[in-house]
C-alpha cells in the first residue's frame, strides 16, 4: 500500500469510528446497552467465521483475558452513550491517548515523563472544563454517563498495553475474532444479570447493528493495513480528528451543540492527546487502538 492510500484509508477509518459516537447513539434509542453490544458482536463474530478454523488454543487463552477487558470497555462505552451526547462522549473517551505512555511507562517501572504529565494534566483540565456546568449551560455537571466514559477510555488504555505485550505472538485477525466472541457472550449474560434486556425491530435497529458489525471488522482490517505504510506519529495526528468528526456528526444528525467552553474543553483533551504520541518512537506506539476501531 501507498504512503497516499494509506492515509485515506485510516481518513476514512477515523471517519467512520467518529460517525459510529452518532449512530450507535441512534440504535440505544432503540436498545438497552448491553444486548445491543451483545448482538453486535454476535455479527461480528459471524463475519470472521472462516477464521475460527485456524485459531490454535494459545489464541483462544490471551483472546479470553484480553476480550473480558475489551467488554468491561464497551460495556461501560455504551452505557456512558446513553446518558450523554456524543461530542461529548468522543471528547472524554480520547482520554484514552495521553493515558497509554503513561501506563507503559508504570509497567516497566519507570516515571513518566514531563511531555507525559503534561499530556494528562491538558487532559484531565479539558475534562474538567468540558462537564462543570457552566460549559455546558445544563446546570448539570459531571455525572455517572462521564464517570463511565472516562473508566472506558482507561480500560481502553489499558487493553493497548496488554495488546501491545502479546501482539507479535499472535495472527492480530485471530486474536481478534476470539475477543468478539468473548465479548458477544459477556454483553449477553451481564445484559440478562442487570437490565431488561430490549432489541426494538424498526428500521433503524435493522439497518445500524448490522452496519456496525460491518464496520468494525472493515475499520479494523483497514487500519492494521494502513498503519504498515505510515509513521507512528502520522496516525496519531490522523486518529486526533475522531471527537471532531464525532462532534460534527452529532451536529447533523441529532443536532447536538457544543457550547464554547465545551469546545475549550474537548480542545485541551485533543492537545493532550497529540502531545502524548507525536514525536514518539515506535517503542510507545500510537496505536493499534482495536478497542477504538469498534467504538
Amino acid at each position: 500500500m501507498t504512503h497516499r492510500r494509506a492515509i485515506w484509508v485510516l481518513l476514512g477509518c477515523t471517519f467512520i469510528w467518529g460517525a459510529s459516537f452518532s449512530l450507535n447513539k441512534m440504535v440505544l434509542g432503540s436498545a438497552t446497552p448491553l444486548a445491543f453490544m451483545a448482538v453486535r458482536f454476535a455479527g461480528s463474530a459471524l463475519l470472521l467465521a472462516p477464521v475460527y478454523r485456524h485459531v490454535d488454543r494459545r489464541d483462544w487463552r490471551t483472546g479470553v483475558a484480553l476480550g473480558t477487558l475489551f467488554a468491561v470497555q464497551l460495556a461501560l462505552f455504551v452505557v456512558g452513550l446513553a446518558a450523554i451526547d456524543p461530542g461529548r462522549a468522543a471528547f472524554l473517551f480520547s482520554f484514552q491517548t495521553p493515558l497509554v505512555p503513561v501506563l507503559m511507562l508504570a509497567f516497566h517501572w519507570r516515571w513518566p515523563t514531563g511531555r507525559d504529565l503534561a499530556a494528562i494534566g491538558l487532559a484531565t483540565l479539558g475534562g474538567w472544563w468540558l462537564t462543570r456546568p457552566a460549559a455546558n449551560g445544563t446546570g448539570l455537571g459531571f455525572g455517572a454517563g462521564d464517570l463511565a466514559m472516562i473508566g472506558s477510555a482507561a480500560c481502553a488504555a489499558l487493553y493497548v498495553v496488554l495488546v501491545g505485550a502479546v501482539a507479535n505472538r499472535h495472527e492480530p485477525m485471530r486474536l481478534m475474532a476470539v475477543q468478539f466472541v468473548v465479548i458477544s457472550l459477556t454483553a449477553g449474560v451481564l445484559s440478562a444479570g442487570f437490565e431488561d434486556p430490549r432489541i426494538d425491530l424498526n428500521t433503524t435497529t435493522v439497518t445500524l447493528i448490522p452496519f456496525l458489525a460491518l464496520a468494525g471488522v472493515a475499520t479494523f482490517v483497514g487500519q492494521l493495513a494502513g498503519q504498515r505504510a505510515i509513521r507512528p506519529t502520522e496516525a496519531a495526528l490522523l486518529f486526533a480528528l475522531e471527537p471532531l468528526v464525532a462532534a460534527a456528526v452529532s451536529f447533523i444528525s441529532v443536532g447536538e451543540r457544543l457550547s464554547l467552553g465545551q469546545w475549550a474543553g474537548g480542545g485541551l483533551i485533543l492537545a493532550g492527546s497529540i502531545v502524548a504520541q507525536v514525536g514518539r518512537s515506535a517503542v510507545v506506539p500510537a496505536v493499534p487502538l482495536p478497542s477504538q476501531a469498534v467504538n
